[in-house]
This record gives structure tokens, C-alpha cells and sequence, in this order.
């Protein structure tokens, strides 16, 4: 194994994960151009490698392949080698996991992959190798081997199967398939699809058999949608039984571990992510505000208190994430045997009350786990609730207060003999749209506890973001570490932190953060928005180290940016009455339609925004439900100059054209008659000044309306608009508002944002 002395370009990174490896024999670069700029001039594949800290199979392969000198060796002569933390760089993650996907049919990480440096396409990828040949497994130095020589004999071939598998690729990152009819029949579809795959012995989703995620984003679907049918009710609220008394729940410590790795939710993967407790401190708060089931309060104060005493940073940031291993040993610091909690206890000197734990974490009935990597470490136990807990307190002849008094002091003697083990490794870094999460998750349970000491820690954070994430044109950074911004966020963040801070006003009522999110809203349409398809973009355009720019569409363990961002808008139309957050909703919604139709159960809350679409707007989604999804086939929009920019005291022209479809007219502006709506140019209450020359339009006599006279316009209008800025603008844009009808009926009325950009003289 190699020695300390070794230092590499990671030393100079921020993340952790990075950081980790700064000491290997491997000469790493960090993702960049400096990487790629060496791969093109000694035309050598790039070896790309994605991870992050808290990842146990990550540290596997690093101590076996990368801190070997020998395994080292290869890398450095024949490859340009990169590491990515796929938290800091989740748009690398998710182009180069689909590539692995399509590849192998599996993936995970350590993602390892071999890249021609040109353009950065993939041609080889998988996941963890280990550091020889072994169990039918190629070990890593021969995949260096075969990799090289192939690079050397058969270069043309491989560039050849880059281009494919990138084709491949960009397909499945930009699935722009037509807009299709959605209706409530959907959302119905989509719970049957759910509902189908409930464990109904143990709870959750997706069959019976390990690895178990919690997965929010179903539970809140169905709490949010079909609560009052006794079989959703059912099928939630034992789930979140069974997670509460599973040995996924830190029942000494407080919060949730990333998964279970068996079907009963015992046994987890004992890392703890911050967006998983997040996301379930919301989840519980909503189950809680609609059962009062003590055991849920229970656990939003025991994960909010975990969260408050060991992922905060001194600013009120949140950290990202604590390790599953300690000493090279998952989950050493968290198992126990009878005799370690019978020494605790006798510690603390409360000997008599070794009984009671043991019989309620189920020690005096044997063990549960042994690590398989150290079979020499001998059986533990994962600490879990072998019942519920009025059964035991039932069991044991004890009133639910005296039995949670007791089991909150056996924790609270555990918790302290816990703390003088070792400890899992932090990783401190703060990440924006994680921390969106947090907010939300605190801010929720603190409204449903009626509790401050929760709300006042998402309002820190949330100030925390807007001071030092956010930079004064709007935009912000995906991560914060020792007093350092990181690079550009992808608009995941944005959509979660809108979340938490539309979570925030929901509490406090405080208006200085509905116009933040507002603001916010406004920055991500910016950057992210898909102006010809609808929906929002995971990057920035034009980003130089992507050979593809895809959307964030599924909701998994994190949910997609998309279907977060349309709950918002829906949230925000309601708070404001503004009709241009419905009009962007609905707009995502055509994007994913099919998604929906096709495969619901991966796009969970996009079905849970249709839902709360047809809910709250019935009108406005009916061109959806008709399948006249793409209206703007009726009426096509442009405007001359595409960009203006407004001087304070000055006017500014523009003109907006319309065509209109064969077989189609649109009424005027003065249409004639009171109970038509005529076409109008507004600023959407954005502080702008307008004068807009609307013309009269030709007569036309409605048969559906017994020959009624009125105006319209057919085939081309043109309408002069002229700008003024007088003050303060916030976010300024124009919208049109009009009704296309034919000589049969008329289309549901229409309200969309005129394609100019506007922008301020400073």
C-alpha cells in the first residue's frame, strides 16, 4: 500500500470526497478543463471516476485499487484520471450513470467509466472493481490493460462506440416525445400502479424484498392525494410505522440511514443523507397533521433534534451528510451487544433498567447482523423496535407516557456511550437544493408541533442561503465549505430551495420570503427554461463539459427538480393570483405528459402537481384532458427585437406578431361583447409601463351565438407596444392573454409569456 507522502491536484478541491483522495498514488485531476486539456495533448482516454464521501463501496475501491502503487502506475502512464463528487457535480453524475445504465443494465457507485478525451463521450463504464482478478469478477489492472490496448489497436472502433453510446445517450436524457392527453384518470392509474407494488407485511413500495428506500416522494403523493380511502391510509401509515420501528431509524440518536438493505427494514446502509431527512421530516409532519399519532411526533423531534446537533454548521447551514463506516467497519459506531448496553446502563447507574431495553430493541432475542466483509468482528445488533409502541408499553404493564419516559431516558445514557466510540466521518459541505429540503422538513415539523425551535433553525438556514449562496444578480452556488462558494447550481437547487422557503412562509407568514421565492422563481425560469418544449433544464446553456442537456424527470430517493418546481408554481399562483406561475406549470406539465401517461410511478409528484391541477384549476387544464395540448400550433407568437434592455425615463418599442392558424380566429381586444375575452398585452403586475396599439379587427357574426356581432382577428396581426421604466422592476415580463376559437367553439382561454427577453440599463 502506498505511504502518506504521496499529494495530488486534490489537495487544492473543497469537497470532501475529493479531499479523501488527495493522498492516493493516483494523479487525479479534478473535473475541468485542466483534466481535459492534458487528455486532448497527450491523446490518452480520460479515466473518470464518481463518488462521494459517505459512499462504503467507494472506500473499498479506493483502499484496494487506488492506494496501490502498483495499480497506480497504470493509471498514470496510460490514462488522464478524474475524480468527481457526484454531489457537488450531480449534471456529471447523471449523464455518465445513464451511460453506465444503457451499458451494463445495472449502476452504483464507485461509478468508474473511460472516456475518449475529444469530446468527452463514453465508451466502457461499470461500477466497483476490485484490485484482481477474482470470484469471475475482471479485476481493475486487467479493465486498465484491455482498455489501453484497445485505445492503442483499435482507437477508430472505439471512437466509433463513444459516438454510439453518447447517441444513446442524449436520447434518453432528451426525450422530447408530443404532449399527450392527461386526465384524472391518470392520477388514478398511477395509485392502482403504486398500490400494486405495496408491501403489505412490512410496508413501502416496490416488492417485498431488499434493499428498501424510504422514498418521500410515494408516501407524500398518496397522503397528499387519496388520504381518505382506508386502503391508502392503510398502506402509508404502516410504512411509516415500519420505518419508525425499523433499524432504518436511529432510535438512539434520532434521524434516518439511506436504506435498509433487507425487506423488513431492519438492517440499513448506515449512512444518513440530508435530503432523505429532510424530505421525511415533511412526510411525518404531514401524516402527523392528519392522524396525531404520538409515534410521529416522536420522530420529528428526535431527527429534528439529530439535525440540529450534528448537521449544523455554525452559520445555520446544513451539512450534507454522515459516513456509514468507522474503522473500516459499516455501521460500527450504531450496533450493539446485550453487554455493551448492559454496561451503559450499569455506567450511568441505571443497571435495572438493562431489562426493558433489551426486551424493547429486541437483544434477548438473539442477533441480527454480521458484517460480511468482517466476519471475524463476531454477531451485533441493530437497534429496532420489536413492536409498536403502545403494544409494548401493553406488554410490559406500563402507561404510553411512563413507557416513552423510560425509553427516552435508556437513549438519552446510550446516546452519551455512544458518543465516546468513534465517529463517522462528516461531510460538511453545504448544498443549496439540499438545504431547500432541510428547510422545508424543519419548517413543517415546526408547524405541525407548534414548536419554534425547529422553525427558527430553517429560517437561519434560509438567511444563511440568500447571504452567502446567492449573488446580488440572483443566481446561486451549489456549495458552500470552509468559508468557500463552489461553482454555478443546477436548477434542482433553486427548485428546492423555493420549496423551503414557500414552506417557511407557510409558518411564519413573512412576506419578505414569498417575494424571495418569487425571485428565485423567476432566476431559475432564466437560466433553466425550456422555451420551446416547456419544463426546466438541469444546466446552464452552452456548458462546455456536457455533451448533452438533459431535464431532471424522475422522482427517486431525490426528487426531480421539475415536478418540485410545478408544486411551487401551484403554490405561488395560489398565494399570489399571478397567472403566469400556472401558465409555466402547465406548460411543464404538457413537457412531462407522457411521462405521466407512460410511466407514472417514476414521476410520482408530477402526477401529484395533476392532481392539484385538476383540483384547483379544472378550466385551465382542459385543452390538456382534451388533448389539445400544443395550442400553440393555433397561434404562433414572435417578437421584434427579441431582447430589449429599458433605460429609466425612456420608451422602448417592440412589436408582437400573431399568426393564426386556418380555420381559426382570436378575439380583439374590444371583441364587441362583454362576455368574450379579448386579446390582451400586460406586464404581469412586473412595474412596467405599456402602451399597446391594438387593432380593431374584422366584424364577425357567431352562430353559436345566435349571429351575435363581434370582432376578431384571423391569419396575421400585428400589435406596436411601447415601454416605459419608471422605477423598481421586479422581473420583468409581458404576457398575452387570448382565446382562439374556430367556427364551431372556442379553445380554453390562453395566457403565456411574450418570447422577449427584458432586461434593466444599470
Amino acid at each position: 500500500m502506498a505511504e502518506t507522502q504521496h499529494t495530488n491536484r486534490l489537495i487544492n478541491e473543497a469537497s470532501p470526497y475529493l479531499l479523501q483522495h488527495a493522498r492516493n498514488p493516483v494523479d487525479w485531476y479534478a473535473w475541468g478543463i485542466e483534466a481535459f486539456e492534458a487528455a486532448r495533448a497527450q491523446e490518452k482516454p480520460i479515466f473518470l471516476s464518481v463518488g462521494y464521501s459517505t459512499c462504503y463501496w467507494c472506500h473499498v475501491m479506493e483502499r484496494e485499487c487506488f492506494e496501490s502503487d502498483t495499480i497506480a502506475a497504470i493509471m498514470n502512464e496510460h490514462f488522464i484520471n478524474v475524480k468527481v463528487d457526484r454531489e457537488e457535480r450531480p449534471d456529471v453524475d447523471d449523464v455518465y450513470i445513464t451511460a453506465v445504465q444503457l451499458m451494463t443494465h445495472s449502476g452504483g457507485w464507485p461509478m468508474s467509466l473511460f472516456l475518449e478525451p475529444f469530446t468527452l463521450k463514453p465508451f466502457l463504464g461499470g461500477t466497483y472493481f476490485p484490485p484482481d482478478d477474482r470470484y469471475g469478477r475482471i479485476g481493475f489492472p486487467s479493465v486498465l490493460r484491455q482498455v489501453t490496448a484497445a485505445w492503442t489497436d483499435q482507437r477508430e472502433k472505439i471512437l466509433e462506440q463513444a459516438e454510439q453510446v453518447a447517441q444513446a445517450v442524449t436520447s434518453a436524457l432528451t426525450d422530447e416525445a408530443q404532449p399527450v392527453a392527461i386526465r384524472p384518470q391518470h392520477v388514478e392509474q398511477a395509485i392502482a400502479s403504486l398500490m400494486r407494488t405495496c408491501d403489505t407485511a412490512d410496508g413501502g413500495f416496490g416488492g417485498a424484498s431488499g434493499p428498501k428506500f424510504p422514498m418521500p416522494a410515494n408516501l407524500d403523493m398518496l397522503l397528499r392525494s387519496e388520504w381518505d380511502k382506508p386502503q391508502i391510509r392503510q398502506a402509508v401509515t404502516h410504512t411509516l410505522d415500519r420505518m419508525a420501528t425499523g433499524g432504518i431509524y436511529d432510535h438512539i440518536g434520532g434521524g434516518f440511514h439511506r436504506y435498509s438493505v433487507d425487506g423488513h427494514w431492519l438492517v440499513p446502509h448506515f449512512e444518513k443523507m440530508l435530503y432523505d431527512n429532510g424530505q421525511l421530516l415533511s412526510t411525518y409532519a404531514r401524516a402527523y397533521e392528519l392522524t396525531r399519532d404520538p409515534l410521529y411526533a416522536r420522530i420529528l423531534h428526535a431527527t429534528g433534534e439529530y439535525v440540529l446537533r450534528e448537521m449544523t454548521n455554525e452559520h445555520g447551514g446544513f451539512f450534507s451528510a454522515q459516513d456509514a463506516e468507522v474503522n473500516h467497519r459499516e455501521g460500527e459506531n450504531y450496533l450493539w451487544t446485550a453487554t455493551q448496553v448492559r454496561e451503559a446502563l450499569a455506567e450511568a447507574g441505571e443497571p435495572q433498567l438493562a431489562e426493558f431495553a433489551l426486551e424493547v430493541y429486541g437483544l434477548n432475542r438473539g442477533t441480527n447482523f454480521r458484517d460480511p466483509h468482517h466476519p471475524e468482528d463476531g454477531p451485533k445488533n441493530v437497534i429496532h423496535l420489536i413492536a409498536m409502541p403502545a403494544k409494548l408499553a401493553l406488554t410490559l404493564g406500563l402507561e404510553l407516557s411512563s413507557f416513552y419516559e423510560q425509553l427516552d431516558h435508556v437513549n438519552k445514557i446510550l446516546l452519551a456511550y455512544r458518543n465516546d466510540r468513534d465517529q463517522p466521518s462528516l461531510d460538511d459541505k453545504v448544498i443549496c437544493g439540499w438545504n431547500g429540503l432541510m428547510i422545508a422538513g424543519l419548517a413543517d415539523a415546526g408547524r405541525v408541533l407548534g414548536e419554534a425551535r425547529f422553525v427558527d433553525p430553517a429560517r437561519h438556514a434560509a438567511t444563511f442561503i440568500m447571504k452567502t449562496m446567492q449573488r446580488s444578480d440572483g443566481s446561486l452556488v451549489r456549495t458552500y465549505r470552509n468559508g468557500k462558494v463552489g461553482s454555478e447550481a443546477f436548477f434542482e437547487d433553486y427548485a428546492f430551495v423555493v420549496h423551503g422557503l414557500l414552506a417557511l412562509h407557510r409558518v411564519t407568514n413573512d412576506e419578505l420570503l414569498l417575494r424571495a421565492a418569487i425571485r428565485m422563481t423567476d432566476a431559475a425560469r432564466k437560466r433553466f427554461w425550456d422555451t420551446n418544449n416547456g419544463g426546466y433544464f438541469n444546466t446552464l446553456p452552452d456548458q462546455p463539459d456536457m455533451f448533452v442537456r438533459g431535464k431532471g424527470i424522475h422522482d427517486g430517493a431525490i426528487p426531480a427538480g421539475n415536478s418540485v418546481m410545478m408544486l411551487n408554481l401551484l403554490r405561488l399562483r395560489e398565494l399570489t393570483g399571478t397567472g403566469r406561475f400556472l401558465e409555466d406549470a402547465l406548460a411543464t406539465m404538457r413537457c412531462l405528459s407522457h411521462h405521466i401517461a407512460e410511466r407514472p410511478t417514476s414521476v410520482v409528484l408530477s402526477v401529484l402537481a395533476l392532481y392539484t391541477m385538476f383540483d384547483e384549476h379544472p378550466e385551465a387544464m382542459r385543452p390538456l384532458a382534451m388533448g389539445d395540448s400544443r395550442m400553440d400550433d393555433v397561434v404562433q407568437v414572435t417578437c421584434n427585437p427579441q431582447h430589449v434592455q429599458l433605460v429609466e425615463g425612456h420608451e422602448t418599442a417592440l412589436v408582437v406578431t400573431l399568426r393564426i392558424a386556418d380555420g381559426f380566429h382570436i378575439n380583439a381586444h374590444q371583441s364587441g361583447q362583454s362576455h368574450l375575452i379579448g386579446m390582451t398585452i400586460d406586464d404581469d403586475e412586473s412595474g412596467l409601463e405599456l402602451d399597446v396599439l391594438y387593432s380593431e379587427g374584422e366584424p364577425y357574426e357567431r352562430p353559436e351565438a345566435g349571429n351575435l356581432p363581434s370582432r376578431v382577428h384571423r391569419g396575421t396581426v400585428t400589435l406596436p407596444v411601447r415601454l416605459r421604466y419608471v422605477g423598481e422592476v421586479d422581473s420583468p415580463r409581458l404576457m398575452l392573454e387570448y382565446q382562439p376559437c374556430s367556427d364551431r367553439a372556442c379553445l380554453q382561454p390562453r395566457r403565456v409569456t411574450l418570447p422577449v427577453n427584458i432586461t434593466i440599463a444599470t
